[in-house]
């Protein structure tokens, strides 16, 4: 039995977080290029937080893994992404080698592809909401070689000399009333504290935490104050078409208040779209799904710390927690996203360098346990019976003290469907490639955008009033409701994948590192006498973008 060997290669410029591997077929060797923050040892490689001593690198086992991974286990390469559907991994088969990475933009730029801009990714983007086990891997994209890349959530890709494999060895138990579930979440979040902040990492993480005035990052909050969070970030206004002046109860998203209660020091962030600099291209190029730009400040303020961080966020609150018909639905077919928001934060997190600890996806795999608490006799004086009904978020913030009349008030976000960047450079680069691909002028984005941002209040309103009156649930929101061959939000993400792609090569071009690897025992592809040529950028417009 022949042990698999990692080496390793930091590669000054890429994303601190960042890695690609290229491996042997057979999982016998594989190389690893990182970042800067990235954490390893002879058997594993890591970016990420888990319930378990961190010495020991077990994090394949781990039921709540946060981040992405490798490890090496007896003769078997294991490649484990997050537990929580927030991040994936994407894999493809290159000349007789694996190769993975928890970045699209430096798979891309590894192997030369690029995504097909006559393509819509919304298949590939909203992937995740089959469920786990059901969702389609395949990930369109164009390569002489390469039939398709493919994506991986929950489950590690396991590397061996009979060919890949996928496999969970994350196992949940079951959860009997409140105070069991509270109970071994209290818990779980103490270990994960004490492997973040461990003294056996090269650089040991501090804790950050969102909160806002709905009840999942709020409930997260509550949960994790004990564990001594550095920080909360929160914005004043939701996303809501609703001027604060017509209805404070939809405009306003403050979670201060709340913060104030719990003993938490607050920051704001402020959503003014003109200090949004070039990182705004990590925002966009994960995937075509609604962007978190407004997540921009909490990104640089932690990039600027120059150490690793962990972000402790209420992502899958929604499928966890809530307690309404359509919710109950993804929580009877098991672990299901929802949505991706989280999804589109995947680039820029390595870029700021922090793990996104979902703190809702705790126990995930008894999701069903979760719901029938929710739904149990015990939890009746926490639910109200209204149409945003979270009884396990609201025990726990007022057992935490805080007044119910702080939270909870209706449903909201702080997504932007975007058709163009906020940034005015990336904003013409983007224009300059559509022209380029013979799509329309920017001219035609600002109206495209216009008509349909008129035409959402009305369609949206009779949607929630047929649901409200018939009890008919709303249907997906469309990339457009007018001109709908025109998906700038699919357009958009081939651009910015490959502008960013782009970026990277040149990083991975200027420091000798080839594609394909040398068999072990010649010279290896650290040697940049070996660097392969680069293909030259294709992305118009690159060259005007921020640096």
């Amino acid at each position: 039995m022949t042990r698999p060997v990692l080496r390793f290669r930091e590669i000054t410029g890429l994303p601190q977080l960042a890695w690609v591997a290229s491996a042997t077929a057979d999982g016998d060797e594989a190389i690893v290029y990182h970042g800067s923050s990235v954490e390893h040892s002879p058997e594993w490689m890591v970016e990420g937080v888990w319930d378990e001593e961190f010495r020991a690198g077990a994090f394949h086992t781990s039921p709540h893994f946060f981040g992405s991974g490798i490890r090496v286990q007896q003769d078997r390469l294991h490649f484990v992404p997050s537990s929580a559907l927030v991040n994936r991994l994407l894999y493809c088969r290159y000349q007789e080698r694996i190769v993975v990475s928890n970045s699209l933009a430096l798979l891309l730029a590894f192997t030369g592809a690029t995504l097909n801009p006559a393509h819509q990714y919304r298949a590939e983007t909203y992937a995740i909401r089959h469920g786990v086990g059901r969702y389609p891997r395949s990930f369109t994209i164009t390569h002489p070689e390469i039939r398709s890349f493919y994506q991986v959530y929950d489950e590690s890709l396991v590397v061996a000399a009979g060919g890949l494999t996928f496999e969970s060895l994350r196992r949940a138990p079951h959860l009997t009333s409140f105070a069991h579930y509270r109970a071994l979440v209290g818990e779980a979040l103490g270990r994960l504290r004490a492997n973040y902040a461990s003294p056996e990492r090269r650089l040991p993480m501090t804790a950050f935490a969102t909160i806002s005035s709905g009840y999942d990052s709020a409930a997260s909050a509550a949960l994790v104050a004990p564990l001594g969070i550095a920080m909360c970030f929160t914005s004043r206004r939701s996303n809501s078409h609703i001027p604060s002046w017509l209805s404070r109860r939809a405009a306003i998203d403050d979670g201060k208040p709340i913060a104030d209660v719990l003993g938490l020091r607050t920051v704001y962030i402020d959503r003014r779209t003109a200090r949004v600099d070039g990182d705004e291209l990590y925002f966009l190029a994960p995937g075509c799904a609604p962007t978190m730009t407004v997540l921009h400040p909490l990104a640089r303020q932690l990039q600027q710390r120059g150490a690793p961080a962990v972000l402790f966020t209420g992502f899958q609150g929604d499928e966890m927690w809530d307690v309404n018909r359509w919710e109950r639905a993804y929580q009877e077919a098991g672990l299901v996203r929802g949505d991706t928001t989280a999804l589109m934060l995947s680039e820029i997190r390595l870029k700021a360098g922090f793990v996104n600890i979902a703190v809702p996806s705790l126990f995930a795999h008894a999701v069903r346990d979760i719901s029938a608490i929710s739904l149990s006799d015990e939890m009746a004086p926490w639910r109200l019976g209204s149409g945003y009904e979270r009884p396990i978020p609201r025990r726990i913030l007022e057992t935490a003290g805080v007044p119910r009349t702080l939270f909870g008030g209706r449903k909201k976000a702080i997504v932007e469907r975007r058709t163009y960047p906020a940034n005015r450079v990336l904003r013409r680069a983007f224009f300059t490639y559509l022209r380029a691909q013979g799509r329309c002028s920017g001219a035609f984005v600002y109206l495209h955008g216009a008509v349909n941002r008129c035409a959402f209040p009305f369609v949206r309103a009779w949607d929630l009033l047929r649901q409200r009156l018939f009890g008919i649930e709303p249907p997906t929101i469309p990339a457009a409701y007018v001109w709908k061959r025109f998906d700038f939000a699919s357009m958009m993400f081939a651009w910015a994948a490959g502008a960013l792609s782009e970026r990277f090569a040149a990083v991975l071009r200027e420091s000798g590192v080839a594609r394909h690897p040398s068999p072990a025992g010649r010279r290896s592809d650290t040697d940049p006498g070996r660097a392969v040529p680069w293909a030259r950028p294709t992305v118009e417009g690159a060259r005007a973008m921020l640096p």
